[in-house]
């Protein structure tokens, strides 16, 4: 598998603005010119979210949107507890402590390759920054093909700028509001099956919820496609010392934090 480790530091960053999306969706942009020019598609940022020991742990976001030249970088959240609650409270022009960059990053096709992403919901975070990069890279927009899920159109985000970007984009929605109704992995496989997405001289990546990463991996091993998939398991430490975020592999267990997020889709056993 195609990916690298980088070095890892610690830093305060700060606080640009805190932009709501919707009622629980959320922006966050920071300054550190440190972190993003470190910051590869597929690693992730530690976050203290409060300057008090509660909550004790800190929170990790794969780092959405990097512009290197400005020195910031964007995490998107969804506010689903205390941790996330108190970090949709930040102000503009607070410090933050950061730890990153975190993981090890999707590993880059070559021009002649064609790229297929699948994102579920927020796993639309990383893809996004994904997606940039290659651009940038100038990569052709018309050899990428996203699919992208949520449960219903009000959650999905960021759809003028992906239209922006001239590739190609499939949309499901669980209850049939726009595009096709359904899970997105079944409209991927659907399309697979009817040979819409060729598996030749293709990547493939994909991030999302743990079910929808299964069915993903479950048809890579299937395939036999070469998938990376990002992980969004809970890390309570983020640089592999409490075991707490381990996947099972056909090699062992091993750390999300450490030796992922990304992983061979055809490698990780997903309950």
């Amino acid at each position: 598998m195609r990916t690298k480790k980088i070095m890892i530091h610690k830093d305060e960053g700060l606080i640009l603005s805190v932009e709501s999306l919707n009622e629980k969706l959320f922006k966050l942009k920071i300054y550190s010119p440190v972190f993003s020019l470190m910051a590869m598609p597929g690693n992730f940022c530690h976050l203290k979210v409060n300057e008090e020991s509660f909550p004790l742990l800190r929170r990790a976001f794969s780092f959405h949107r990097v512009e290197k030249d400005k020195g910031t970088f964007e995490l998107l959240f969804k506010v689903v507890g205390l941790g996330t609650e108190l970090l949709s409270r930040k102000n503009p022009g607070e410090k933050i402590d950061l730890l990153a960059p975190l993981g090890n990053f999707f590993s880059f096709p070559r021009k002649d390759e064609k790229i297929v992403l699948s994102a579920g919901g927020m796993g639309i975070a990383p893809l996004l920054f994904f997606l940039n990069y290659l651009l940038e890279k100038k990569f052709n927009p018309e050899r990428i093909t996203l699919f992208f899920g949520v449960k219903k159109e009000k959650e999905l985000i960021l759809l003028d700028e992906l239209s922006a970007m001239r590739i190609k984009i499939h949309l499901a929605t669980e209850d049939g509001t726009i595009g096709f109704k359904g899970r997105i992995t079944e409209l991927f496989y659907q399309e697979l099956k009817e040979r819409r997405v060729k598996l030749k001289n293709t990547m493939f990546y994909a991030c999302g919820p743990t079910p929808m990463l299964k069915k993903i991996s479950d048809i890579s091993k299937k395939h036999n496609l070469y998938c990376q998939i990002s992980l969004e398991n809970h890390m309570p430490c983020g640089i592999g010392a409490c075991f707490g975020c381990v996947v099972k592999t056909i090699n062992g267990y091993k750390r999300v934090c450490k030796d992922g997020p990304v992983f061979d889709a055809r490698e990780v056993i997903l309950d």
